[in-house]
Formats: C-alpha cells, sequence, structure tokens
C-alpha cells in the first residue's frame, strides 16, 4: 500500500514540476497565416505612413512588441524634387499604428 501511494506521489510531484517548467517558456505557435498577416498589416500601415511616392517597404525586423521596417521611396514635396528617400517605420503589433522617423546623418 505504501510503494502504491509513493508512486502516486511522485507521478503528481513529477507532473507539477513539467506543467511548472512549461509555463514559464515563451509560446512560438503563431501559425504561417498569422505570420503573413501581421506583415501584410505592419507594410499596408507603414507604406501609407510613410507618405513617400513610389513606396516599397524592405523585409520585417520582427520584435516581441513591433515590427520594424524600412521603406524607400521618392518624396513628395516639390521642393525635394522628387528625391529619393528612406525612413524607418515601427508597427506597433498591438495598436496597428505605425511610426515613421528618418535616418539621421552622422
Amino acid at each position: 500500500m505504501f510503494s502504491r501511494l509513493s508512486t502516486i506521489s511522485g507521478l503528481r510531484a513529477a507532473t507539477a514540476f513539467i506543467v511548472l517548467g512549461l509555463a514559464g517558456q515563451p509560446a512560438f505557435a503563431a501559425s504561417d497565416d498569422a505570420w503573413k498577416e501581421l506583415w501584410k498589416k505592419s507594410e499596408a500601415a507603414c507604406l501609407k505612413a510613410s507618405k513617400l511616392n513610389q513606396a516599397k517597404a524592405q523585409s520585417p525586423v520582427d520584435f516581441e512588441a513591433s515590427v520594424l521596417r524600412v521603406v524607400t521611396g521618392r518624396y513628395p514635396q516639390p521642393h525635394m524634387k522628387n528625391a529619393a528617400g528612406t525612413v524607418y517605420c515601427l508597427f506597433d503589433k498591438k495598436t496597428g499604428k505605425a511610426e515613421i522617423a528618418e535616418p539621421s546623418a552622422p
């Protein structure tokens, strides 16, 4: 009887140990479709926010809370004379908003 109780207690302890160990691990369960949707949303938001003509978004760089995109295109302002431009775009995954910053010169 005692050995059976010991085995049951051991199984419970092992199960609890495994469950608690897994609870602290990050989840990597996003599907391919979910990633494609995120990339599509970030690209659309960044292209719009850039306000560049002929804008093209480069490959996404994924962070925990946001997606970084480099967007290239042509400045639409008349005084810029259609000059080529590059901006950085940070897409917030939670809000869906895109924030633009121009690279600073050294």
